[in-house]
Protein backbone atom coordinates (compact mmCIF):
# COMPACT_ATOMS: atom_id res chain seq x y z
CA UNK A 1 0.00 0.00 0.00
CA UNK A 2 3.14 2.18 -0.17
CA UNK A 3 2.08 3.50 -4.02
CA UNK A 4 -1.29 5.20 -4.48
CA UNK A 5 -2.04 2.52 -7.22
CA UNK A 6 -1.59 -0.85 -4.90
CA UNK A 7 -4.00 1.44 -2.66
CA UNK A 8 -6.81 2.20 -4.90
CA UNK A 9 -6.52 -1.19 -6.56
CA UNK A 10 -7.39 -2.59 -2.84
CA UNK A 11 -10.01 -0.02 -1.97
CA UNK A 12 -11.58 -0.98 -5.52
CA UNK A 13 -11.47 -4.59 -4.16
CA UNK A 14 -12.94 -3.84 -1.16
CA UNK A 15 -15.97 -2.30 -2.70
CA UNK A 16 -16.59 -5.17 -5.00
CA UNK A 17 -16.65 -7.48 -1.35
CA UNK A 18 -13.03 -8.72 -1.34
CA UNK A 19 -12.23 -10.19 1.25
CA UNK A 20 -8.88 -10.67 1.16
CA UNK A 21 -8.42 -6.94 0.17
CA UNK A 22 -10.20 -6.17 3.21
CA UNK A 23 -8.36 -8.35 5.72
CA UNK A 24 -5.14 -6.64 4.17
CA UNK A 25 -6.75 -3.18 4.41
CA UNK A 26 -7.68 -4.18 8.05
CA UNK A 27 -3.92 -5.86 9.09
CA UNK A 28 -2.46 -2.32 7.96
CA UNK A 29 -4.69 -0.06 9.28
CA UNK A 30 -6.14 -1.97 12.69
CA UNK A 31 -3.26 -1.32 15.08
CA UNK A 32 -3.04 2.38 13.84
CA UNK A 33 -6.31 2.92 14.55
CA UNK A 34 -5.93 0.72 17.98
CA UNK A 35 -3.28 2.68 19.39
CA UNK A 36 -4.64 5.90 18.35
CA UNK A 37 -8.07 5.05 19.92
CA UNK A 38 -6.58 3.94 22.80
CA UNK A 39 -4.29 6.97 23.63
CA UNK A 40 -7.36 9.37 23.18
CA UNK A 41 -9.86 6.90 25.64
CA UNK A 42 -6.93 5.35 28.07
CA UNK A 43 -9.04 2.34 27.85
CA UNK A 44 -7.84 -1.11 25.97
CA UNK A 45 -11.71 -2.27 25.71
CA UNK A 46 -13.28 1.14 24.22
CA UNK A 47 -10.59 0.92 21.75
CA UNK A 48 -10.87 -2.50 20.60
CA UNK A 49 -14.50 -1.79 20.23
CA UNK A 50 -13.65 1.02 17.76
CA UNK A 51 -11.24 -0.51 15.94
CA UNK A 52 -14.19 -2.99 15.41
CA UNK A 53 -16.47 -0.72 14.63
CA UNK A 54 -14.74 1.04 12.84
CA UNK A 55 -13.76 -1.98 10.30
CA UNK A 56 -17.84 -2.72 10.70
CA UNK A 57 -19.42 0.52 9.38
CA UNK A 58 -16.56 0.37 6.42
CA UNK A 59 -17.36 -3.55 5.58
CA UNK A 60 -21.20 -2.35 5.35
CA UNK A 61 -20.36 0.94 3.30
CA UNK A 62 -17.93 -1.19 1.30
CA UNK A 63 -19.22 0.29 -2.20
CA UNK A 64 -18.14 3.82 -1.32
CA UNK A 65 -14.43 2.68 -0.10
CA UNK A 66 -13.71 3.49 -4.27
CA UNK A 67 -14.57 6.77 -3.44
CA UNK A 68 -12.09 7.23 -0.72
CA UNK A 69 -8.93 9.72 -2.28
CA UNK A 70 -6.97 10.32 0.96
CA UNK A 71 -7.31 6.83 3.01
CA UNK A 72 -5.47 7.91 5.85
CA UNK A 73 -7.30 10.96 6.20
CA UNK A 74 -10.72 8.79 5.69
CA UNK A 75 -10.03 5.94 8.69
CA UNK A 76 -8.96 8.87 10.94
CA UNK A 77 -12.28 10.47 10.47
CA UNK A 78 -14.00 8.13 11.25
CA UNK A 79 -12.04 7.02 13.84
CA UNK A 80 -12.42 10.80 15.40
CA UNK A 81 -15.92 10.53 15.15
CA UNK A 82 -16.08 7.45 17.14
CA UNK A 83 -13.78 8.50 19.57
CA UNK A 84 -16.33 11.56 19.77
CA UNK A 85 -19.22 9.14 20.34
CA UNK A 86 -17.40 7.14 22.92
CA UNK A 87 -16.45 10.19 25.00
CA UNK A 88 -19.95 11.46 24.59
CA UNK A 89 -21.40 8.08 25.98
CA UNK A 90 -19.18 8.03 28.78
CA UNK A 91 -20.06 11.20 29.98
CA UNK A 92 -23.91 10.52 29.10
CA UNK A 93 -23.57 6.85 31.72
CA UNK A 94 -21.70 9.21 34.17
CA UNK A 95 -24.17 11.61 34.47
CA UNK A 96 -26.98 8.80 34.74
CA UNK A 97 -24.68 7.05 37.57
CA UNK A 98 -24.43 10.03 39.48
CA UNK A 99 -27.96 11.17 39.18
CA UNK A 100 -29.22 8.14 40.88
CA UNK A 101 -26.48 8.35 43.46
CA UNK A 102 -28.06 11.14 44.42
CA UNK A 103 -31.73 10.78 43.36
CA UNK A 104 -33.92 10.34 46.97
CA UNK A 105 -35.31 6.83 47.53
CA UNK A 106 -38.72 6.77 46.76
CA UNK A 107 -41.70 4.90 48.02
CA UNK A 108 -43.98 5.47 44.79
CA UNK A 109 -43.16 1.27 43.86
CA UNK A 110 -46.52 1.16 42.35
CA UNK A 111 -45.98 3.93 40.09
CA UNK A 112 -42.67 2.79 38.99
CA UNK A 113 -43.89 -0.05 38.23
CA UNK A 114 -47.09 0.95 35.85
CA UNK A 115 -43.66 3.27 34.26
CA UNK A 116 -42.12 0.14 33.65
CA UNK A 117 -44.66 -1.43 31.86
CA UNK A 118 -45.43 0.82 30.05
CA UNK A 119 -41.82 1.46 28.91
CA UNK A 120 -42.23 -2.50 28.34
CA UNK A 121 -45.39 -1.48 26.21
CA UNK A 122 -43.20 1.22 24.07
CA UNK A 123 -40.54 -1.19 23.23
CA UNK A 124 -42.39 -3.78 22.28
CA UNK A 125 -43.97 -1.69 20.05
CA UNK A 126 -41.03 -0.36 18.37
CA UNK A 127 -39.77 -4.40 18.52
CA UNK A 128 -42.69 -4.93 16.29
CA UNK A 129 -41.71 -3.19 13.34
CA UNK A 130 -38.01 -3.96 13.56
CA UNK A 131 -36.95 -6.65 10.51
CA UNK A 132 -37.33 -10.35 11.53
CA UNK A 133 -33.73 -10.59 11.88
CA UNK A 134 -32.90 -7.43 13.92
CA UNK A 135 -36.01 -8.51 15.87
CA UNK A 136 -34.77 -12.28 16.69
CA UNK A 137 -31.13 -10.72 17.36
CA UNK A 138 -32.68 -8.03 19.52
CA UNK A 139 -34.42 -11.26 21.73
CA UNK A 140 -31.62 -13.43 22.22
CA UNK A 141 -29.13 -10.39 23.25
CA UNK A 142 -31.69 -9.02 25.65
CA UNK A 143 -33.81 -12.19 27.12
CA UNK A 144 -31.52 -14.76 26.76
CA UNK A 145 -28.17 -12.67 27.62
CA UNK A 146 -26.65 -14.24 24.49
CA UNK A 147 -22.95 -12.14 23.16
CA UNK A 148 -23.10 -11.39 19.50
CA UNK A 149 -20.66 -14.82 19.25
CA UNK A 150 -23.18 -16.87 20.50
CA UNK A 151 -25.71 -15.51 18.90
CA UNK A 152 -23.24 -15.64 15.36
CA UNK A 153 -23.71 -19.46 16.21
CA UNK A 154 -27.18 -19.77 17.06
CA UNK A 155 -28.51 -18.11 13.64
CA UNK A 156 -25.64 -19.27 11.93
CA UNK A 157 -24.66 -15.68 11.18
CA UNK A 158 -21.20 -14.15 11.17
CA UNK A 159 -20.61 -11.87 14.44
CA UNK A 160 -19.99 -8.81 11.84
CA UNK A 161 -23.40 -9.79 10.54
CA UNK A 162 -25.05 -9.80 14.17
CA UNK A 163 -23.80 -6.68 15.09
CA UNK A 164 -24.85 -4.71 12.15
CA UNK A 165 -28.27 -5.91 13.21
CA UNK A 166 -28.02 -4.53 16.10
CA UNK A 167 -26.12 -1.41 15.23
CA UNK A 168 -29.13 -1.18 12.93
CA UNK A 169 -32.10 -2.30 15.61
CA UNK A 170 -30.24 -0.13 18.47
CA UNK A 171 -30.46 2.89 16.04
CA UNK A 172 -34.40 2.65 15.46
CA UNK A 173 -35.04 1.86 18.52
CA UNK A 174 -33.23 5.26 19.73
CA UNK A 175 -35.26 7.32 16.72
CA UNK A 176 -38.65 5.67 17.68
CA UNK A 177 -38.50 5.99 21.45
CA UNK A 178 -36.95 9.51 21.11
CA UNK A 179 -36.83 11.39 24.11
CA UNK A 180 -37.90 8.56 26.70
CA UNK A 181 -34.95 6.85 25.59
CA UNK A 182 -32.44 7.34 28.89
CA UNK A 183 -35.51 6.67 31.02
CA UNK A 184 -36.43 3.39 28.51
CA UNK A 185 -33.12 2.59 28.86
CA UNK A 186 -32.52 2.51 32.44
CA UNK A 187 -35.23 0.36 32.93
CA UNK A 188 -35.02 -2.16 30.59
CA UNK A 189 -32.08 -2.47 28.46
CA UNK A 190 -28.99 -0.97 30.38
CA UNK A 191 -26.80 -3.96 28.63
CA UNK A 192 -26.37 -2.03 25.63
CA UNK A 193 -24.95 1.42 26.37
CA UNK A 194 -27.71 3.54 24.33
CA UNK A 195 -27.21 6.18 26.60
Amino acid sequence: MTNRLTEKEMLQAIAGGSESAFVRFFDEYSPRIYHTALKFLQSRELAEEIVQDVFMDIWLGKEKMQDVINLNAYVYGMVRKKVFDAYRQRSSFETYIQELKFSSPTDNTLENSIQEREYEQLLQNALSQLPVHQREIFRLAREEGLSHEEIARKLNLSRLSVKAHMKRALAFLRRKLGPIITTVVSFLFPLFGLT
